[in-house]
């Protein structure tokens, strides 16, 4: 029984280190992947990114870093040179970032992409293909410090100006004054309130007032009745009282015209009112007539 369980045990720890040996010849095979160079330029300082620092395409690692060198033609930029996996979709539309992991100061390099290409992007390690480089979060964040730091102390200096004594006594006295306006207006409204209960009493005899003043006897109807009868009364002087008063009007001023020529000729001749008037001359033709170089006889009662 001893020597069947040793064998037991034997060849089960054969078949855990098989499978070990082959997990472990799987997981070297995938390292030994060959890796696909790319080049980034930096031109912004690199810190905390070193040989063997990790790529990783949006989030998943793809990559190590391969080396990092200056650039004699273009002082102040460092060469990066990177292995990526084969089969990583990197296309025209990647960029790359250099992000800095937490505390530690370890920064790695982070591919992104839009999607906007779909045409891979081709490099060998005679001439590897160059990846931008963009800002991180963290560097446009340094370099718009900066403007936000006047812009906070611009705040800073309105909010100090508008938080002075003077200003805080204006504002504590135009609250005061607000308060009291408040009081004073409610105090107003408690006054109307007993005249607005009455105002729809008020206008219920309003509306009663109207109604009888509109009544079919009511004073607006009396007041058209008698509206109506001054018309009919203007009308009747105007048809039958104003020719009579026109026919008056002629008579008189015939009378006056007789009785005007009639002074003139008692002005002219007084004893017309006793002998009455005096002859006419006669004329050619007429008994009497003197002819026209002698004078007419004269009438007895001319003499």
């Amino acid at each position: 029984m001893e020597n069947r369980s040793h064998a037991m045990l034997a060849g089960l720890f054969t078949l855990v280190f098989l499978i070990a040996a082959a997990v472990a010849a799987i997981w070297i095979s995938k390292k030994n992947v060959p890796l696909k160079p790319y080049e980034l330029v930096a031109s912004s300082p690199v810190t905390g990114l070193s040989v063997q620092s990790q790529v990783r395409y949006q989030g998943v690692p793809v990559g190590k870093v391969e080396s990092l060198r200056f650039i004699e033609s273009k002082p102040g930029q460092v060469r990066i040179l990177i292995g990526v996996d084969p089969k990583a979709p990197v296309t025209e539309a990647t960029w790359a970032e250099i992000i800095t992991a937490g505390v530690t100061g370890i920064s790695n390099v982070e591919l992104r992409d839009n999607g906007s290409s779909k045409v891979l992007l081709e490099s060998t390690a005679e001439q590897p293909a160059e990846i931008p480089i963009r800002p991180s979060f963290l560097e446009r964040l340094q370099s718009q410090g900066g403007g936000m730091l006047a812009s906070v102390e611009r705040v800073l200096t309105q909010v100090e100006k508008i938080t002075s004594d003077e200003n805080i006594a204006s504002i504590t006295t135009s609250l005061k004054n607000t308060a009291q306006l408040t009081e004073r207006l409610s105090r107003s409204v408690e006054a109307l309130e007993p005249g607005l209960k009455k105002f729809p009493k008020v206008m219920d005899g309003l509306s009663d007032s109207i109604s009888l003043l509109n009544a079919p006897n009511g004073p607006m109807h009396q007041a058209v009745q008698s509206l109506q009868s001054i018309q009919d009364m203007v009308a009747q002087l105007r048809v039958s009282t104003l020719p009579d008063v026109s026919s008056l009007t002629v008579s008189v001023t015939d009378a006056a015209r007789a009785f005007t020529l009639m002074s003139r000729q008692l002005g002219q001749s007084p004893q017309s009112l006793i002998f009455g008037l005096p002859r006419a001359a006669a004329g050619p033709g007429e008994p009497g007539f003197a002819g026209f170089s002698g004078a007419a006889v004269s009438s007895p009662q001319a003499r």
